[in-house]
């Protein structure tokens, strides 16, 4: 049944695929055969119709005997029907009957259907058989390839013997299984009985007996013994064939009893591992569970320890479903505080999202209400397709680490604050040359934190020249000796510097040098101040011999005490001098030599100095050895101090001053006689001044009597005479002797004002320059109507001087700026200051006519104007007495300008100090 459905499913199969047009095509085509095979012999039999009258369908049977045989069982019945109709309408009579009701008819017509269907019938079961055939011959062919290709394959071995136990015939797979070769099988030197084992004859006997009974043996195993005598397992299977012939075929078994040996030795290994696991969970120091496989990933295992973490050491826990478990306990992030939520509970997430879990801390709290800090390391487990199907969670207890570490931070902190602390670079460098700890002075020197050195190389932080300068002193201390040395060290960020370092090797339990500590100390500076030193020592040495030289060459007497000013050393001048030794001068031997009316002066002087620890001056007259006479010296003597303060040694000096006390006596002689001349020459100027003073006056009043005269005369002659008496020329000649008599007077007047600007005592206030300005341009706007002037007036410092004075010197700038701008229209005058240091600059700008800056050195001089134009009318007086008044406030005045484009007039007066504000002011009131 089996077979049949397989091929009517591949026949299904077969047909379900072909072309449902071709199948049509061969279906019509057998019956269109069936349809011309009816009309042939319906054809033929009308043709011979005269032959063939008593057998009218002896033809019509070879028609359905074609259809069938080509067509089967469908058109060979359609060819019967057909030829039976034929037959019946052509050649029963009557002819062409339209109802069959003779049995003379009707008896052979059912007799030729029935033979027909008998004929179709038979030819169908003909086609069956010859298809059945075909489809048998086909499997034979199939089965014999299959076969072939089976003992070709070599997948296994295949062997032909006959009864007697000589393999006349095996596929390579068996001679390789053995070792033989195709010419060990041809030679027939391979028979059963010789590779057949003596403990496997009975069972090959056996096994023989059952196949001579039933023409078959059943599976069975045992050994065969190869061509190098080696023995290897096997799956016998023998069929016989024929009488004597055998087909056998052999299975090398040595695979599956390596496998079935793994097996075992595995099955052994997972038993040892279970007992080795249950070892492990009771005296493992970790804390460890096991989780199943899903839905429910149940705890199948709990070392001992994590029911004692989990405060639970009574209670088994395993077969809860792996959601209870951890929501049987209380779990904290590290804050202590903050509950974990299910989602966030480690072996939650690994059993349920695969996640693993590397140290993840959390807290614990057991029933009792008592707290430990603990890391999780969860691991999934996965079956060979990926799918979780259990996870490994372990628990280990850091509560003491923790104190620890909170320790070792506490202590950590400790001595970073004291590293830090320290004046010197201190760091560790592990084996690998990495830098894994720096004090703040190292980060300050090289300006890196700790976070951006820590790990790199020496010659990364350092820079190559730096560190090839080291490299020596770095690989003698991790050769494991402690080194000490100074050197210059050209630092890539920290510019050249001068070290004192001291290197020394840390070493692990086993003796292998882990790194080293740096203590680094900078000595630039010492260094510097070493050189400098040294270079101070040399300068001394030299210093000392030049003044050894000077001293000896030196035409005074220089000499040298100890603290209490006794001598201990004179130069080459003093001996030659005094013609003393320095035997006789040491100590006190000096003494001698000094004039008699001297000495107690003197000794009286240097003690005093020597007891004040003060330097002393004295003039001496020491004796001469050459003539016996007395000259004068001064004596300057000079106490040397250590670092305390204490005297160590006096040095002095006698410079000979005979020669320069004649002359101060002889020059005191000249100056009292000069001081005698200027009192009376001071009698006789102030008598002058008093004379010049009251003939200004005089003059003054016998100019301006002249001048009022001449104003006067002229006024009455005006008057007398009317415009019509007097021709122009006339007028014009009294106008002028008018305007010239009245320019005389301002000259005689501004003449009296600068004669009396340097004898007029000065007196000094605050003045408040801003309103003085006010003042003096309230006065030039009434002298100008009708003009148009911007006056642009700045704020303007306060400053000290004389009111009356500086306002003359206000008049006459802005006086001047004013004139010499009414050519423009409008006028701009501006008044500013400008604050120095020492002294307040004020200035006076109009954009007037200007003046050559060549000239402006005549600027400030009597009767010197540098516009003739008579519209500019002056006397060229005013700039004189304004350079007057600024210099006798001991300030400066000058002037910039530009022809046609204005000019800018400066004065500048000094800020006085507090005390000279009040010297001034209290000179002011007592005056």
């Amino acid at each position: 049944m089996s077979r049949k459905a397989r091929a009517s499913e591949s026949q299904n199969i077969f047909f379900g695929n072909r072309d449902k047009g071709a199948f049509i095509r061969e279906k019509l085509l057998h019956y269109g055969v069936a349809f011309l095979s009816v009309a042939l012999a319906l054809w033929a039999t009308l043709l011979l119709n005269p032959y063939l009258t008593s057998t009218p369908a002896a033809l019509f049977f070879g028609a359905v005997m074609v259809s069938a045989w080509y067509g089967g069982l469908g058109p060979g019945l359609l060819a019967t029907v057909l030829s039976t109709f034929a037959v019946n309408y052509f050649f029963f009579k009557p002819l062409h009957p339209q109802n069959i009701t003779n049995p003379n008819i009707v008896v052979p017509l059912i007799v030729f259907m029935l033979t027909a269907g008998l004929i179709s019938w038979l030819n169908e079961s003909r086609r069956t058989a010859q298809r059945q055939a075909e489809a048998n011959l086909k499997s034979l062919h199939e089965s014999e390839a299959r076969f072939g290709r089976l003992t070709e394959s070599n997948i296994i071995g295949v062997i032909v013997a006959n009864l007697n136990g000589l393999i006349v015939e095996a596929n390579d797979a068996f001679l390789k299984m053995l070792n033989y070769t195709r010419e060990d099988l041809c030679s027939g030197r391979i028979r059963w009985g010789e590779i057949v084992p003596l403990e496997y004859i009975e069972v090959s006997e056996r096994a023989i007996q059952e196949l001579t009974m039933t023409g078959s043996c059943k599976p069975f195993e045992q050994e065969y013994i190869c061509k190098d005598g080696s023995l290897i397992p096997v799956l016998l299977g023998f069929a016989k064939q024929g009488d004597r012939t055998i087909i056998g075929f052999v299975l090398d078994l040595s695979e599956r009893k390596q496998a079935q040996a793994e097996a075992q030795h595995r099955s052994r290994q997972a038993e040892e591992a279970q007992s080795i696991l249950q070892m492990l969970l009771e005296q493992v120091p970790e804390g460890i569970t096991i989780a199943g496989g899903p839905p429910d990933f149940p705890i199948i295992a709990n070392s001992k320890l994590t029911q004692e973490l989990l405060g639970r050491p009574n209670e088994s826990l395993v077969g809860i479903s792996c959601e209870s478990y951890v929501q049987s306990y209380n779990l904290f992030l590290a804050d202590g505080v903050t509950p974990l939520t299910l989602e966030q509970l480690p072996l939650y997430r690994a059993t349920r999202y695969g996640e693993t879990i590397h140290d993840e801390e959390c807290i614990i709290e057991r029933p009792d209400g008592t707290t430990i800090t603990a890391i999780a390391n969860v691991v999934p487990i996965r079956d060979s397709q990926g799918e979780i199907i259990g996870a490994i969670d372990c628990w280990r207890d850091i509560t003491n680490r923790k104190l620890m570490e909170e320790a070792l931070r506490q202590r950590e902190t400790e001595l970073r604050l004291i590293t830090d602390t320290l004046p010197v670079l201190i760091t560790f460098v592990d084996s690998e040359q990495r830098y894994r700890f720096n004090n703040r002075a190292y980060q300050e020197w090289f300006g890196h934190s700790t976070a951006e050195v820590y790990g790199k190389h020496l010659w990364e932080v350092l820079g190559k020249s730096a560190y090839e300068v080291l490299r020596p002193y770095v690989e003698q201390v991790l050769a494991g000796e402690q080194v000490t040395f100074e050197s210059q060290v050209p630092y890539k960020d920290g510019g050249t510097r001068y070290i004192n370092a001291i290197y020394v090797p840390q070493f692990n339990r086993q003796g292998i040098v882990e790194g080293y500590a740096a203590l680094v100390t900078d000595i630039s500076e010492q260094q510097a101040a070493l050189r400098d030193r040294n270079l101070a020592e040399k300068a001394l040495r030299d210093s000392e011999e030049r003044y050894r030289i000077l001293t000896e060459v030196s035409p005074q007497a220089i000499w040298m005490g100890d603290r209490d000013g006794g001598i201990t050393y004179c130069n080459q001048y003093w001996l030659d001098y005094t013609g003393l030794t320095m035997e006789q001068t040491a100590g006190y031997g000096w003494i001698y030599v000094i004039h008699p009316n001297d000495r107690d002066r003197v000794l009286k002087t240097s003690m005093q100095a020597v007891a004040n620890a003060t330097d002393y001056e004295i003039e001496i007259r020491f004796r001469q050895v050459s003539d016996g006479s007395y000259r004068w010296h001064i004596v300057r003597g000079l106490p040397f101090r250590d670092p305390s303060g204490q005297i160590t040694k006096w040095v002095g000096i006698a410079s000979d001053i005979h020669d320069r006390k004649i002359a101060e006596a002889a020059l005191q002689q000249l100056n009292e006689m000069l001081e005698q001349r200027i009192q009376e020459r001071t009698i006789q100027l102030e008598a002058a001044n008093k004379e010049l003073e009251s003939f200004s006056y005089s003059v003054s009043h016998d100019l301006r009597a002249p001048l009022r005269h001449i104003a006067g005369f002229v006024e009455l002659l005006q008057k007398r005479h009317n415009s019509t008496t007097l021709d122009e020329t006339s007028q014009r000649y009294l106008k002028i002797i008018a305007d010239t008599a009245k320019q005389a007077g301002i000259l005689i007047d501004e003449l009296l004002t600068f004669s009396r600007m340097g004898r007029t005592e000065m007196r000094y206030i605050n003045l408040n320059m801003e309103e003085l300005v006010h003042e003096v341009k309230r006065d030039l706007i009434a002298e100008t109507p009708g003009r148009t002037i911007h006056w642009h007036i700045e704020s303007l410092l306060e400053v000290q001087g004389d009111p009356s004075m500086l306002r003359l010197v206000l008049r006459n700038l802005m006086g001047n700026a004013v004139k010499y701008s009414q050519t423009r229209n409008p006028a701009e005058i501006t008044v500013g200051s400008i604050d120095n240091e020492n002294e307040v600059i004020f200035f006076v700008q109009d954009n007037g006519v200007g003046f050559n800056m060549q000239y402006v050195h005549k600027l400030f001089g009597v009767f010197q104007r540098l516009h003739s134009d008579p519209q500019f009318e002056g006397t060229g007086v005013g700039l004189a007495n304004v350079q007057r008044i600024i210099h006798r406030h001991n300030g400066r005045v000058w002037a910039e300008a530009v022809v046609d484009s204005g000019s800018t007039f400066y004065f500048s007066l000094p800020k006085l100090s507090k005390k000279e504000s009040d010297e001034r002011t209290q000179a002011n009131s007592a005056n």
